[in-house]
């Protein structure tokens, strides 16, 4: 076809059964130009979020369990750089996907009898190239094919790529923040350019970014400690630059990454600079929601194929060109990765397309950030050298994060930061007109504690005649028609309405919005006592919809006392 090129890369399988008796698999690679850069030998080159086609034909068909069968699987690796995958003690357990021959097979007994195909992927970019091995059940055992030749997938522009980027704001209304990830080219002065849409590229200012990682011992144990393809990877390095003297509510081009670096530098993005927060600020647009999630987590979601999570993103980008969206924030539960570091890749990869136009905020949430102690005197993400296990019990008492105890969020994530805020944990900014608090349901929010204290300051300095309304937010609801008697959520739900609601109340929060369950949850506009009032008030608002099945107990569809839920 006249435009469009075609390349196939090829390797082959040989494995015999019996004597005599083998089936030679051809798996064939094609893809357009525009998917893969090379391919030859055993190898190619796909882009970042590319799919492989992988086809096969049998040179001779075995009958009965030996043949090509529906246990068969496809397996992909992606282990650490200079790991020899096939003398990996961990070779039947580190894959990070699979792929099963029974997605494809015809005819009886579930043996293949015809040429058959599947497409692989998407393959993410974790700058180290990736590994395919045929496993073929034998009886009751897999066994890789061949042993000795994986297939080699490299992915997208190799180490020093730029890429998970994502927007946040910062203390300053005239300011934005970019993050981003890719190898270490900190020699190479990383930077973000930026321009006036209206104004040449040639005129864009650069600002050098800072630089930070994290390591396996930085983790509180569990899965997250354990270096290997399938849980702890090197996370590369973590670059961040702040954009300055930002007109308010202008288009600006940037790009970033580093220049004088094969793949260095990233494709040109735009963003909407903040509103004003004083003066005639115009309202504020913020989209929230929360329990999202990536394929591979610790949690059960819909294949990548159906999950709404690229619906959600869909949805919040057309908004977004219909009318700017000043703000998307996801209240806790990100990535579901459980101690899988390769989960933060992908869901990276998913966010970036909404992210590098629009500011990504989060609240931590139990799977970010819950542990069990298991090292002495090891300081998580927040400070603490123990997680918040209160005497009157709840949910927190096991490791929902499988160590990860918030580091990979903190180091990921940039949050603004005013007095007595902490990190991603608890903090505090202006949206326009709008006053947001983030709060983190995970540590001690009762009075007199630090987290307590920083909240009363924190609202009694909103000057309302700039920010009128007030929105605190944080991972766990306050108010859930889900939660039963003897349901572990339920008792934190009452200590957050008595340790959290007088606070509310007292300063006139308009809105509390938090996640953690799978449903969209809305109250009446409750006082502190948790009666619906007709002036005045919070209303509560669960919404742990954007990607995580939903939770399977039954729900009313309609209002009931205090709550209606959907």
């Amino acid at each position: 076809m006249k435009g469009t090129m075609f390349l196939d890369s090829k390797f082959y399988l040989l494995f015999c059964v019996v004597v005599f008796h083998c089936c030679l698999l051809d798996f064939t690679s094609s893809y357009s130009l525009s998917a893969v850069s090379a391919g030859q030998g055993n190898t190619a080159t796909v882009a970042n979020g590319g799919n492989l086609t992988v086809s096969w034909h049998l040179s001779s068909v075995l009958d009965g369990p030996y043949g090509v069968n529906a246990k068969d699987e496809v397996r992909v690796y992606c282990f650490p750089s200079g790991t020899n995958i096939i003398r990996s003690s961990t070779l039947a357990s580190d894959h990070i996907d699979q792929w099963n021959i029974a997605q494809v097979l015809s005819g009886s007994n579930n043996v293949l009898t015809s040429n058959g195909t599947m497409s692989i992927g998407p393959f993410v970019n974790m700058r180290v190239p990736c590994q395919l091995l045929f496993w073929k059940s034998l009886g009751t055992r897999l066994v890789p094919y061949p042993p000795d030749n994986p297939f080699q997938v490299y992915v997208g522009g190799g180490a020093a790529e730029p890429l998970q980027g994502h927007l946040s704001l910062t203390s300053d209304p005239t300011e934005m923040q970019i993050t981003w990830v890719s190898g270490d080219v900190s020699d190479h002065n990383p930077a973000v350019w930026y321009v006036m849409a209206s104004q040449p590229d040639s005129s864009a200012v650069m600002e050098q970014a800072g630089a930070t990682t994290y390591a396996a011992g930085d983790m509180c144990g569990d899965k997250a400690s354990q270096v290997a393809g399938r849980y702890f990877r090197d996370p590369g390095t973590i670059y961040t630059a702040r954009m300055h003297s930002l007109a308010p509510s202008t288009r600006y081009n940037y790009w970033y990454g580093t220049e004088n670096v094969t793949n260095g530098l990233s494709p040109p993005y735009w963003f909407i600079s903040p509103k004003p927060t004083t003066g005639n600020t115009g309202a504020a647009r913020i989209v929230a929601t929360g329990d999202m999630g990536a394929w591979g987590g610790g949690y059960p979601f819909s294949p990548v194929s159906q999950s709404p999570v690229p619906r959600v993103i869909s949805g919040v980008s057309t908004l977004n060109a219909a009318k700017t969206v000043d703000l998307f924030a996801v209240y806790g539960d990100l990535s579901y990765a459980g101690g899988k570091g390769y989960v933060w890749e992908r869901y990276f990869y998913r966010m970036q397309p909404l992210a590098t136009i629009v500011p990504f905020h989060v609240a931590v949430g139990n799977h970010e950030y819950d542990y069990k102690p298991v090292l002495v005197d090891h300081k998580d993400a927040s400070g603490l050298t123990r997680p918040y296990f209160p005497a009157w019990g709840g949910s927190f008492n096991h490791s929902s994060s499988y160590g990860e105890c918030g580091v990979p969020t903190a180091k990921r994530f940039f949050m603004p930061q005013s007095p007595g805020s902490n990190s991603v944990f608890w903090y505090s900014h202006n949206v326009a007109n709008v006053h947001m608090v983030y709060i983190s349901t995970e540590h001690d929010l009762s009075p007199g504690s630090v987290q307590a204290r920083w909240l009363r300051q924190d609202l009694a300095a909103v000057d309302k005649k700039k920010q009128p309304w007030t929105v605190v937010s944080g991972h766990r609801p306050m108010y859930n028609n889900e939660a039963r008697q003897n349901d572990s959520d339920l008792p934190v739900q009452m200590q957050l309405r008595q340790s959290v609601g007088p606070v509310l109340a007292e300063f006139g929060v308009h809105l509390f919005v938090g996640g953690h369950y799978h449903n969209y949850v809305r109250t009446c506009s409750l006082n502190s006592s948790g009666e619906c009032v007709t002036s005045g008030g919070t209303t509560h608002i669960t919404v742990g919809t954007a990607g995580a099945d939903l939770s399977a107990k039954s729900v009313s569809k309609s209002c009931s006392g205090q709550v209606c839920s959907h």
